[in-house]
């Protein structure tokens, strides 16, 4: 006989999930059921589970082994479970032309994908179990070419970027390896809990967000319910108060702003990054810029796009990476 168990998972943590700067496709939530029989002490055991997508409903059997993830938040994932993926695409390292520096040399016996050519050929050629896909979950034909090679699943949630804790709970599912994947959603939080254990003095301090990507543009966030802004929110820092104002004024979450209002970006804590050195040095050199409160008291946190990218795609590999290289610009702004 069998029993049909209700795998939940969070819908929404408010704590760390975070939009990308380049686009993800959303889909909408899954409801994911496991199906074991009662007999079946160990979740390894592998009964099937089914899970309702908005490209339909998809079942895996057993516990896969060859795994091919499509999206750098799934390949972190997967890593962060110890499972090297047979094939993956990065999006972060496709931008920047080298692997993540939290992931290093771990993907080097793996397949890299290239999106610019044929996709569900390359992923043929792996022989997959399953293809966790955000990046293709709603181009139609694409989809439709990989569901054919193993069960396909598309973004899990109805968000525009996936909250990494509901990516490492389904995979916790798949893997049948629940605990393991509480134990990696509490080590995070661990990390995030005692940066504001350490830095009380963040509490009711400002930040901004920016991105200088060309010479006369930097986009900035304005929404203090931005995926990346949650994270500083959760430190109890406030959203820089001329950038929330804009935000309420134009309804846009992340905006472009010209370099005569770098001034907007006055906060406690800058974090920011450059698509160039060139860049880098263009937006030091100007007079607002130097001018911002978190210049003068050094409370500024220079990532690479990688880096950046590592809040805006958050995963349990890439936050505590970047949560460090940040440490010193928090240690300078609680003061």
């Amino acid at each position: 006989m069998t029993v049909s168990e209700r795998v939940q998972m969070p819908t929404r943590f408010n704590r760390l999930g975070a939009p990308a700067l380049t686009a993800v496709f959303a889909v909408l939530i899954l409801l994911i059921s496991a199906c074991s029989s009662p007999e079946e002490k160990d979740d390894s055991a592998g009964g099937p589970i089914q899970v309702n997508t908005s490209m339909g409903q998809v079942t895996i059997d057993g516990t896969p082994e060859r795994i091919v993830t499509l999206g750098t938040q799934w390949t972190d994932v997967a890593l962060a479970f110890g499972v090297t993926p047979v094939a993956y695409l990065d999006n972060v390292e496709l931008l920047t032309k080298e692997p993540t520096p939290w992931v290093g040399e771990r993907l080097a016996s793996s397949q890299s994908v290239d999106p610019a050519r044929d996709v569900a050929s390359q992923v043929a050629s792996v022989d997959p179990q399953l293809i966790l896909s955000t990046n293709f979950g709603e181009q139609q034909e694409t989809y439709e070419k990989l569901s054919k090679l193993a069960p396909t699943i598309p973004s899990i949630t109805g968000q525009q970027v996936d909250p990494w804790e509901d990516m490492v709970t389904f995979m916790g599912t798949v893997l049948r390896q629940p605990d393991k994947a509480k134990e990696i959603i509490d080590g995070v939080h661990a990390k995030v809990d005692q940066i504001k254990q350490d830095h009380p003095g963040l509490n009711g301090k400002t930040f901004s967000l920016a991105y200088m990507f060309t010479n006369d543009q930097i986009q900035v966030f304005g929404d203090p319910n931005d995926g990346a802004a949650t994270l500083f929110s959760s430190l109890g820092m406030a959203m820089a108060p001329s950038l929330l104002e804009t935000f309420k004024k134009n309804g846009e979450p992340r905006f472009p702003i010209s370099t005569e209002n770098v001034p907007l970006m006055n906060s406690d804590l800058l974090v920011v990054t450059a698509n160039s050195p060139q860049m880098r040095g263009a937006l030091e050199s100007l007079p607002g810029y130097k001018n911002l409160t978190s210049v003068k008291d050094k409370a500024v946190s220079w990532l690479s796009v990688a880096e950046i990218s590592g809040i805006n795609q958050p995963s349990p590999l890439s936050l505590p990476y970047v949560l460090d290289k940040i440490t010193p610009a928090f240690d300078a702004a609680a003061k």
